[in-house]
Protein backbone atom coordinates (compact mmCIF):
# COMPACT_ATOMS: atom_id res chain seq x y z
CA UNK A 1 0.00 0.00 0.00
CA UNK A 2 2.33 2.32 0.69
CA UNK A 3 4.68 1.64 -2.54
CA UNK A 4 1.26 2.40 -4.38
CA UNK A 5 1.00 5.66 -2.91
CA UNK A 6 5.36 6.55 -3.33
CA UNK A 7 4.51 5.67 -7.26
CA UNK A 8 1.09 7.74 -7.12
CA UNK A 9 3.53 10.83 -5.86
CA UNK A 10 6.08 10.39 -7.92
CA UNK A 11 3.89 11.04 -11.08
CA UNK A 12 2.32 13.74 -9.77
CA UNK A 13 5.05 15.69 -8.69
CA UNK A 14 6.58 16.68 -12.55
CA UNK A 15 2.59 17.44 -13.45
CA UNK A 16 2.84 19.48 -10.74
CA UNK A 17 6.23 20.86 -11.39
CA UNK A 18 5.02 22.06 -15.01
CA UNK A 19 1.93 23.58 -13.97
CA UNK A 20 3.63 26.10 -11.72
CA UNK A 21 5.95 26.86 -15.09
CA UNK A 22 5.11 30.13 -16.78
CA UNK A 23 5.24 29.98 -20.50
CA UNK A 24 7.61 32.06 -22.03
CA UNK A 25 5.91 34.12 -25.04
CA UNK A 26 9.42 34.71 -26.64
CA UNK A 27 10.13 31.09 -27.04
CA UNK A 28 7.05 29.08 -26.79
CA UNK A 29 5.77 27.13 -29.51
CA UNK A 30 2.51 26.96 -31.40
CA UNK A 31 1.51 23.71 -29.80
CA UNK A 32 2.54 25.45 -26.02
CA UNK A 33 0.74 29.27 -26.80
CA UNK A 34 -2.61 27.11 -27.48
CA UNK A 35 -2.70 26.11 -24.08
CA UNK A 36 -3.06 29.48 -22.77
CA UNK A 37 -6.76 30.43 -21.85
CA UNK A 38 -8.71 32.85 -25.08
CA UNK A 39 -5.74 32.27 -27.44
CA UNK A 40 -5.81 29.23 -29.21
CA UNK A 41 -4.36 28.35 -32.54
CA UNK A 42 -4.82 31.38 -34.37
CA UNK A 43 -3.40 33.26 -31.78
CA UNK A 44 -0.70 31.40 -31.60
CA UNK A 45 0.23 31.50 -34.65
CA UNK A 46 0.14 35.16 -34.73
CA UNK A 47 2.16 35.83 -31.26
CA UNK A 48 4.68 33.78 -33.30
CA UNK A 49 4.67 36.03 -36.40
CA UNK A 50 4.42 39.28 -34.52
CA UNK A 51 8.15 38.52 -32.51
CA UNK A 52 9.25 37.07 -35.72
CA UNK A 53 8.64 40.46 -37.41
CA UNK A 54 9.32 43.16 -34.52
CA UNK A 55 11.49 40.60 -32.23
CA UNK A 56 11.14 39.37 -28.51
CA UNK A 57 8.97 41.11 -26.32
CA UNK A 58 10.11 43.46 -23.60
CA UNK A 59 7.26 42.91 -21.21
CA UNK A 60 4.41 40.55 -21.36
CA UNK A 61 2.31 43.58 -21.75
CA UNK A 62 3.38 44.30 -25.15
CA UNK A 63 1.22 40.96 -26.41
CA UNK A 64 -1.46 43.25 -26.64
CA UNK A 65 0.14 44.27 -29.67
CA UNK A 66 -0.53 41.47 -30.94
CA UNK A 67 -4.11 41.54 -33.32
CA UNK A 68 -7.08 40.22 -31.22
CA UNK A 69 -5.82 40.05 -28.34
CA UNK A 70 -7.11 42.99 -26.03
CA UNK A 71 -7.20 43.66 -22.17
CA UNK A 72 -9.63 41.15 -21.53
CA UNK A 73 -7.44 38.22 -23.40
CA UNK A 74 -4.31 39.88 -21.02
CA UNK A 75 -6.26 39.79 -17.94
CA UNK A 76 -6.48 35.83 -18.27
CA UNK A 77 -3.24 35.17 -19.15
CA UNK A 78 -1.00 37.42 -17.41
CA UNK A 79 -0.47 35.71 -14.45
CA UNK A 80 0.49 32.01 -16.53
CA UNK A 81 3.17 34.36 -18.90
CA UNK A 82 6.49 35.88 -18.70
CA UNK A 83 9.02 37.08 -21.57
CA UNK A 84 12.10 35.05 -19.44
CA UNK A 85 15.40 36.90 -19.03
CA UNK A 86 16.45 38.03 -22.28
CA UNK A 87 14.94 41.42 -22.62
CA UNK A 88 15.46 42.33 -18.81
CA UNK A 89 17.09 45.94 -19.35
CA UNK A 90 14.65 48.65 -18.85
CA UNK A 91 16.10 51.02 -21.28
CA UNK A 92 18.03 50.60 -24.13
CA UNK A 93 21.09 53.55 -25.03
CA UNK A 94 21.55 52.42 -28.48
CA UNK A 95 20.09 49.89 -31.27
CA UNK A 96 23.65 48.04 -30.57
CA UNK A 97 22.23 47.10 -27.08
CA UNK A 98 19.13 45.94 -28.29
CA UNK A 99 17.70 42.43 -28.03
CA UNK A 100 18.82 40.22 -30.17
CA UNK A 101 16.51 39.42 -32.91
CA UNK A 102 14.70 35.77 -33.45
CA UNK A 103 15.67 34.01 -36.61
CA UNK A 104 17.62 36.99 -38.07
CA UNK A 105 15.30 39.75 -38.19
CA UNK A 106 15.66 43.38 -36.64
CA UNK A 107 13.55 44.16 -33.80
CA UNK A 108 11.40 47.31 -35.07
CA UNK A 109 9.68 48.87 -32.19
CA UNK A 110 5.90 49.85 -32.69
CA UNK A 111 6.05 53.55 -33.81
CA UNK A 112 4.66 56.34 -31.33
CA UNK A 113 3.54 58.50 -33.69
CA UNK A 114 2.55 58.43 -37.53
CA UNK A 115 2.12 60.83 -40.09
CA UNK A 116 -0.58 60.84 -43.25
CA UNK A 117 -0.72 62.46 -46.29
CA UNK A 118 -3.30 62.49 -48.74
CA UNK A 119 -3.36 63.49 -52.33
CA UNK A 120 -6.95 63.48 -54.88
CA UNK A 121 -8.25 66.11 -56.50
CA UNK A 122 -10.83 68.57 -56.07
CA UNK A 123 -13.13 67.25 -58.43
CA UNK A 124 -14.62 64.51 -59.18
CA UNK A 125 -17.04 63.51 -61.70
CA UNK A 126 -20.33 60.81 -62.02
CA UNK A 127 -19.72 57.31 -62.75
CA UNK A 128 -16.08 58.26 -63.16
CA UNK A 129 -13.66 56.49 -61.07
CA UNK A 130 -12.13 59.10 -58.32
CA UNK A 131 -8.33 58.34 -57.92
CA UNK A 132 -7.02 59.18 -54.24
CA UNK A 133 -3.81 57.97 -52.22
CA UNK A 134 -2.48 58.09 -48.81
CA UNK A 135 0.91 57.56 -47.42
CA UNK A 136 1.83 56.72 -44.12
CA UNK A 137 5.27 57.76 -42.25
CA UNK A 138 6.70 56.74 -39.19
CA UNK A 139 9.81 58.95 -37.81
CA UNK A 140 10.04 60.03 -41.29
CA UNK A 141 10.30 57.16 -43.11
CA UNK A 142 7.47 55.10 -44.81
CA UNK A 143 5.68 52.93 -42.62
CA UNK A 144 4.54 49.60 -44.81
CA UNK A 145 2.34 48.14 -41.88
CA UNK A 146 0.38 50.76 -41.67
CA UNK A 147 -3.73 50.04 -41.54
CA UNK A 148 -5.43 52.75 -43.52
CA UNK A 149 -9.01 52.95 -43.97
CA UNK A 150 -10.88 55.20 -46.29
CA UNK A 151 -14.50 56.75 -45.56
CA UNK A 152 -15.70 58.23 -48.83
CA UNK A 153 -18.24 60.47 -47.12
CA UNK A 154 -21.61 58.61 -48.85
CA UNK A 155 -21.59 55.46 -46.49
CA UNK A 156 -19.11 53.27 -48.49
CA UNK A 157 -15.53 52.59 -47.31
CA UNK A 158 -12.48 50.84 -48.58
CA UNK A 159 -8.84 50.35 -47.56
CA UNK A 160 -5.64 50.08 -49.06
CA UNK A 161 -2.66 53.52 -49.57
CA UNK A 162 -4.63 53.87 -53.35
CA UNK A 163 -8.22 53.74 -54.21
CA UNK A 164 -10.94 54.41 -56.85
CA UNK A 165 -14.27 55.44 -55.47
CA UNK A 166 -17.14 55.60 -58.06
CA UNK A 167 -19.81 58.15 -56.78
CA UNK A 168 -23.32 57.85 -58.64
CA UNK A 169 -24.79 61.56 -57.15
CA UNK A 170 -23.85 64.93 -57.19
CA UNK A 171 -22.49 66.52 -54.12
CA UNK A 172 -19.97 67.98 -52.37
CA UNK A 173 -18.27 65.12 -50.00
CA UNK A 174 -16.03 65.16 -47.32
CA UNK A 175 -13.38 62.02 -47.22
CA UNK A 176 -11.84 60.80 -44.13
CA UNK A 177 -8.54 58.68 -43.98
CA UNK A 178 -7.42 56.65 -40.54
CA UNK A 179 -3.76 55.06 -40.17
CA UNK A 180 -3.56 52.94 -37.37
CA UNK A 181 -0.23 50.79 -36.65
CA UNK A 182 -0.07 49.61 -33.12
CA UNK A 183 -1.45 52.12 -30.92
CA UNK A 184 -0.28 54.67 -33.35
CA UNK A 185 -2.65 56.89 -34.94
CA UNK A 186 -3.41 59.44 -37.29
CA UNK A 187 -6.21 61.32 -39.79
CA UNK A 188 -6.39 62.90 -43.24
CA UNK A 189 -9.11 64.57 -44.97
CA UNK A 190 -10.24 65.76 -48.97
CA UNK A 191 -13.31 67.48 -49.56
CA UNK A 192 -14.29 66.16 -53.33
CA UNK A 193 -17.05 68.15 -55.43
CA UNK A 194 -18.36 65.94 -57.50
CA UNK A 195 -20.71 67.29 -60.75
CA UNK A 196 -21.60 65.82 -63.73
CA UNK A 197 -19.03 65.72 -66.51
CA UNK A 198 -18.70 68.23 -68.92
CA UNK A 199 -18.17 66.97 -72.51
CA UNK A 200 -20.10 65.62 -75.67
CA UNK A 201 -19.99 63.91 -79.14
CA UNK A 202 -19.77 66.15 -81.45
CA UNK A 203 -20.35 64.55 -84.88
CA UNK A 204 -20.09 61.45 -86.38
CA UNK A 205 -18.59 61.93 -89.74
CA UNK A 206 -17.14 59.46 -92.43
CA UNK A 207 -13.53 59.77 -91.10
CA UNK A 208 -14.58 58.83 -87.47
CA UNK A 209 -16.60 60.12 -83.85
CA UNK A 210 -15.12 63.46 -82.76
CA UNK A 211 -15.59 64.05 -78.57
CA UNK A 212 -15.69 67.45 -77.29
CA UNK A 213 -14.67 68.50 -73.88
CA UNK A 214 -16.84 71.14 -72.71
CA UNK A 215 -15.36 71.99 -69.45
CA UNK A 216 -12.00 73.33 -67.90
CA UNK A 217 -10.27 70.58 -66.32
CA UNK A 218 -8.58 67.78 -68.01
CA UNK A 219 -10.82 64.66 -69.02
CA UNK A 220 -9.46 61.10 -68.17
CA UNK A 221 -10.98 58.58 -71.11
CA UNK A 222 -8.51 55.53 -69.44
CA UNK A 223 -11.08 52.79 -69.98
CA UNK A 224 -13.95 54.64 -71.63
CA UNK A 225 -15.45 52.47 -74.53
CA UNK A 226 -16.83 54.12 -77.75
CA UNK A 227 -19.72 52.07 -79.36
CA UNK A 228 -20.96 52.25 -82.93
CA UNK A 229 -23.32 50.48 -84.98
CA UNK A 230 -22.14 46.85 -83.45
CA UNK A 231 -18.56 47.53 -82.63
CA UNK A 232 -16.87 48.62 -79.17
CA UNK A 233 -13.64 50.40 -78.79
CA UNK A 234 -12.12 50.52 -75.51
CA UNK A 235 -10.17 53.67 -74.98
CA UNK A 236 -6.42 52.92 -73.76
CA UNK A 237 -5.21 54.18 -70.49
CA UNK A 238 -3.69 57.93 -70.70
CA UNK A 239 -5.62 58.94 -73.11
CA UNK A 240 -6.37 62.53 -72.03
CA UNK A 241 -8.84 65.06 -73.58
CA UNK A 242 -7.31 68.78 -72.61
CA UNK A 243 -9.58 71.54 -72.03
CA UNK A 244 -12.16 73.11 -74.34
CA UNK A 245 -10.79 71.07 -76.84
CA UNK A 246 -12.17 68.23 -79.53
CA UNK A 247 -10.69 64.98 -80.55
CA UNK A 248 -11.42 62.65 -83.68
CA UNK A 249 -11.42 59.32 -83.08
CA UNK A 250 -10.92 58.06 -86.80
CA UNK A 251 -12.35 54.32 -87.95
CA UNK A 252 -9.02 54.05 -89.18
CA UNK A 253 -8.05 53.75 -85.81
CA UNK A 254 -10.89 52.29 -83.57
CA UNK A 255 -11.78 49.79 -86.76
CA UNK A 256 -15.78 50.54 -85.59
CA UNK A 257 -18.34 50.45 -88.25
CA UNK A 258 -19.82 53.43 -89.62
CA UNK A 259 -23.42 54.46 -88.14
CA UNK A 260 -25.67 57.40 -87.97
CA UNK A 261 -25.62 56.69 -84.22
CA UNK A 262 -22.81 56.55 -81.61
CA UNK A 263 -22.58 56.33 -77.75
CA UNK A 264 -19.93 56.16 -74.94
CA UNK A 265 -19.82 54.74 -71.66
CA UNK A 266 -18.33 54.72 -68.50
CA UNK A 267 -15.96 52.22 -67.78
CA UNK A 268 -18.14 50.09 -65.88
CA UNK A 269 -20.58 50.04 -68.74
CA UNK A 270 -22.96 52.57 -68.07
CA UNK A 271 -24.29 54.60 -70.74
CA UNK A 272 -22.72 58.15 -70.40
CA UNK A 273 -24.27 60.03 -73.66
CA UNK A 274 -25.61 59.54 -77.30
CA UNK A 275 -25.10 60.84 -80.84
CA UNK A 276 -27.97 62.07 -81.29
CA UNK A 277 -28.20 63.06 -78.34
CA UNK A 278 -32.25 62.19 -78.19
CA UNK A 279 -31.12 59.14 -79.74
CA UNK A 280 -32.14 55.60 -78.11
CA UNK A 281 -31.37 52.25 -77.52
CA UNK A 282 -33.79 51.00 -79.52
CA UNK A 283 -37.55 51.89 -80.50
CA UNK A 284 -40.27 51.42 -78.60
CA UNK A 285 -42.30 48.31 -79.09
CA UNK A 286 -45.36 49.78 -78.54
CA UNK A 287 -44.95 53.28 -80.37
CA UNK A 288 -46.80 53.94 -83.75
CA UNK A 289 -46.06 56.52 -86.42
CA UNK A 290 -48.26 58.81 -88.39
CA UNK A 291 -48.37 59.38 -91.94
CA UNK A 292 -49.81 62.35 -93.39
CA UNK A 293 -51.27 61.25 -97.35
CA UNK A 294 -50.65 63.99 -100.07
CA UNK A 295 -54.74 64.33 -100.71
CA UNK A 296 -55.05 65.58 -97.06
CA UNK A 297 -57.16 62.54 -96.07
CA UNK A 298 -57.38 61.62 -91.82
CA UNK A 299 -53.93 60.44 -90.53
CA UNK A 300 -53.29 57.23 -90.63
CA UNK A 301 -51.22 54.70 -88.68
CA UNK A 302 -49.05 52.28 -90.16
CA UNK A 303 -49.04 48.84 -88.51
CA UNK A 304 -45.79 48.05 -86.56
CA UNK A 305 -44.70 45.11 -89.28
CA UNK A 306 -44.94 48.12 -92.04
CA UNK A 307 -42.70 50.19 -90.30
CA UNK A 308 -39.46 48.89 -91.40
CA UNK A 309 -40.31 49.64 -95.09
CA UNK A 310 -40.75 53.39 -94.16
CA UNK A 311 -38.13 55.28 -95.88
CA UNK A 312 -37.49 58.88 -96.38
CA UNK A 313 -35.06 60.41 -98.91
CA UNK A 314 -32.78 63.33 -97.80
CA UNK A 315 -30.20 64.24 -95.79
CA UNK A 316 -28.18 61.68 -93.81
CA UNK A 317 -29.44 63.05 -90.64
CA UNK A 318 -33.43 62.85 -91.59
CA UNK A 319 -35.02 60.53 -89.21
CA UNK A 320 -38.56 59.23 -88.17
CA UNK A 321 -39.32 59.84 -84.85
CA UNK A 322 -42.64 58.27 -83.29
CA UNK A 323 -45.40 60.28 -82.85
CA UNK A 324 -44.53 63.10 -85.57
CA UNK A 325 -45.34 63.37 -89.50
CA UNK A 326 -42.40 62.13 -91.87
CA UNK A 327 -40.86 65.49 -93.27
CA UNK A 328 -41.51 64.62 -96.59
CA UNK A 329 -44.93 63.15 -96.71
CA UNK A 330 -45.63 66.51 -94.25
CA UNK A 331 -44.33 68.11 -97.19
CA UNK A 332 -46.27 66.82 -99.69
CA UNK A 333 -49.52 67.55 -98.10
CA UNK A 334 -48.77 70.54 -97.72
CA UNK A 335 -48.18 71.43 -101.37
CA UNK A 336 -51.10 69.61 -102.43
CA UNK A 337 -52.97 72.37 -101.01
CA UNK A 338 -51.85 74.52 -103.80
CA UNK A 339 -51.51 72.37 -107.15
CA UNK A 340 -53.23 73.66 -109.96
CA UNK A 341 -57.01 73.18 -110.45
CA UNK A 342 -56.24 70.27 -113.40
CA UNK A 343 -53.89 68.33 -111.19
CA UNK A 344 -56.63 68.11 -108.04
CA UNK A 345 -58.09 64.77 -107.22
CA UNK A 346 -61.22 64.35 -109.08
CA UNK A 347 -64.49 65.75 -107.42
CA UNK A 348 -66.89 63.36 -106.60
CA UNK A 349 -69.58 64.21 -110.08
CA UNK A 350 -72.97 65.42 -108.21
CA UNK A 351 -76.61 64.52 -109.39
CA UNK A 352 -76.46 60.73 -108.31
CA UNK A 353 -77.71 60.12 -104.63
CA UNK A 354 -75.14 58.68 -102.53
CA UNK A 355 -76.29 55.28 -102.61
CA UNK A 356 -76.85 54.97 -106.29
CA UNK A 357 -73.04 56.09 -106.87
CA UNK A 358 -71.92 52.92 -104.66
CA UNK A 359 -70.31 50.55 -106.64
CA UNK A 360 -71.60 47.59 -104.77
CA UNK A 361 -75.11 48.72 -105.74
CA UNK A 362 -74.38 49.17 -108.85
CA UNK A 363 -72.95 45.84 -109.41
CA UNK A 364 -76.44 44.71 -107.70
CA UNK A 365 -78.58 46.53 -109.95
CA UNK A 366 -76.45 44.62 -112.75
CA UNK A 367 -76.85 41.06 -111.63
CA UNK A 368 -80.52 41.89 -111.21
CA UNK A 369 -81.27 43.28 -114.57
CA UNK A 370 -78.93 40.30 -116.14
CA UNK A 371 -81.05 37.90 -113.85
CA UNK A 372 -84.59 39.56 -115.08
CA UNK A 373 -83.19 39.22 -118.98
CA UNK A 374 -82.40 35.53 -119.08
CA UNK A 375 -85.94 35.20 -116.90
CA UNK A 376 -87.86 36.89 -120.10
CA UNK A 377 -85.81 34.52 -122.47
CA UNK A 378 -87.11 31.51 -120.85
Amino acid sequence: MRTAGTLLLLLLVPALSLASELININTADATLLDTLPGIGPTYAERIIEYRTTHGPFASISDIQNVSGIGPSTYAQIAPLITVGPTPSAPVQTDSASSTPPSRGATYVPPPTELTLAVTGSPHAYLNVPYQASAVVRAKGAADPTAQITWSFGDGSFGTGTETAKVYRFPGTYLITVTATDGQAKARGELIVDVRNIAMHIASVSGDGITIANDGDDRLDLSGWRILSGTGMFRVPDGTILLPRTSVLFPYAVTNLPFSLEAAITYPDGAIAMRFPADAKPEPAATGSYLVQTAAEEPLQVAPAEEREHISISGSAHDQITPGSAPAAATGLAAAGASLPADTRPEEPKKGLPGLLRSPWTLSFLGIMALAGGAFILL
